[in-house]
């Protein structure tokens, strides 16, 4: 009997530590990835994160590896994940990491299939996939009742990246299927980049109902004096987090711009 308990054991044993074996490693520098990580419970394979990583909040208690310019490489040789999960303009910075056997995932955000796409890919290589699946279905029920909630339609909405210069959002970034999923529509939908820099003389022509402006922005008066019949509304911090971030709380991102449709 002893045998058999002891031969037990060690199978046990051994099988718990090849699924660890197996169990895949990830540092981020990208604050949407590491978002969508702890969304669908892969956040023990998260090894290390970005000092902009701010959500959900146990995301502080991580190591911080570096930031979208610097990477503490004597951090990453020792870590030494299969991935490396960065921004989608970050390809420069993390595929030299290729030589060493990290492979770099830099995700694309060109609208909200992307995000479904890219929650589902995360949750196949952690095998979360379940997971994964059941929060796309939730993100999409959640999209629909927020656009039902918007009772005023089809309401102009300029984003403002940066004021000087006028920079937005276009046809390539997620945040314009955001706008439109929500009821509104971005008036710069049209224009064939993701965040374009544009004339004061366009967005006078398009006559926008209401302009927001990221948190960021300096100057936004001077332009609000061109457009004396839009509302302006100026992101907090936390709304900017939310809205920037193509990951698990696009849902309540639609649900701020279908709320501008009744302000």
């Amino acid at each position: 009997m002893f045998k058999v308990l002891t031969s037990l054991f060690f199978f046990l044993l051994l099988s718990c530590a090849s699924f660890a074996q197996d169990a895949p490693s990830f540092v981020s520098i990208s604050p949407a990835s590491s978002e969508i990580m702890f969304a669908i419970g892969a956040q023990d394979n998260l090894k290390a994160v970005s000092s902009q990583c701010n959500f959900p909040k146990e995301v502080k208690d991580k190591p911080i590896i570096g930031d979208y310019y610097f990477i503490n490489e004597s951090m990453l040789i020792d870590i030494h994940p299969d991935y490396f999960l960065a921004p989608d303009s970050a390809d420069f910075l993390v595929n030299k990491y290729k030589k060493i056997g990290i492979t770099p995932l830099c995700f694309r955000y060109e609208n909200i299939n992307s995000v479904y796409e890219n929650i589902l890919a995360l949750g196949k290589l952690t095998n979360k996939e379940k997971k994964a699946e059941n929060l796309v279905a939730q993100i999409k029920s959640d999209i629909i009742c927020a656009k039902r909630s918007n009772k005023n339609k089809n309401k102009k909405i300029f984003y403002v990246v940066s004021v000087e210069p006028l920079r937005t959002i276009g046809k390539k970034s997620f945040i314009t299927d955001v706008i439109n999923e929500s009821g509104n529509i971005s008036i710069t939908n049209d224009v064939n980049n993701a965040y374009p820099i544009i004339s004061p003389e366009y967005i006078m022509s398009k006559k926008p109902d209401i302009v927001v402006f990221d948190y960021t922005c300096f100057g936004e008066d001077k332009l609000m004096k061109l457009l004396p019949n839009a509302k302006k509304v100026k992101l907090t911090k936390a709304q900017s987090d939310i809205i920037n971030r193509p990951a698990a709380r696009i849902a309540e991102s639609v649900l701020f711009f279908a709320r501008l449709g009744n302000y």
